[in-house]
């Protein structure tokens, strides 16, 4: 898999999860296979466990991950059926969710980050829902220079917004 797919995959399914009421704190697979090793022991590999009991092959995710709200979701996943399993593990395990006020900031700088996209040689780069970046139904974001663009962007307009494996 290319970095561009990777990243821009990754941080769909990061703003997908964080506009939702939950406000989930996230969960993450890593590199390793999904039969591979498991070597989280906190948090990560508890809400890893429940996402695997809901039906979601998914190696533990980094306790950090987990906290800090990043998400890798499995390619070809049913997005509402992970968003609704992953409110309900992170409720089971007690995550603090996202506030209202956190909420409206990503929304903020979401709409900035795909505002300078466009202005960055990606006219046609689709409307965004409110806190949400969507790359994955975009055919351009293949194109090794939209990457960088979206990177720039990012840095310049979401600061705080992390990427895994950046």
């Amino acid at each position: 898999m290319n970095t561009t797919s990777r990243s821009t995959r990754l941080l769909a399914a990061a703003l997908l999860v964080a506009a939702l009421p939950f406000g989930l704190a996230a969960c993450s697979s890593d590199d390793t296979a999904p039969d591979g090793p498991r070597t989280s022991q906190g948090i990560g590999a508890k809400w890893s466990a429940c996402m695997r009991e809901g039906g979601f092959d998914v190696a533990d995710a980094p306790d950090d991950e987990v906290r800090s709200g990043v998400v890798r979701s499995p390619e070809g996943v049913d997005t509402e059926a992970w968003n609704a399993r992953a409110g309900t593990c992170s409720g089971q395990l007690g995550i603090e969710g996202t506030s209202e006020q956190q909420a409206q900031q990503w929304e903020r700088e979401y709409a900035a980050v795909a505002s300078c996209i466009r202005e960055n040689g990606y006219a046609d780069f689709p409307e965004q829902e409110p806190g949400v970046l969507n790359t994955g139904d975009y055919a351009r974001a293949e194109e090794p220079h939209f990457d960088e663009v979206f990177q720039r962007c990012l840095h310049e307009h979401a600061p705080s917004t992390r990427t895994a494996g950046r």
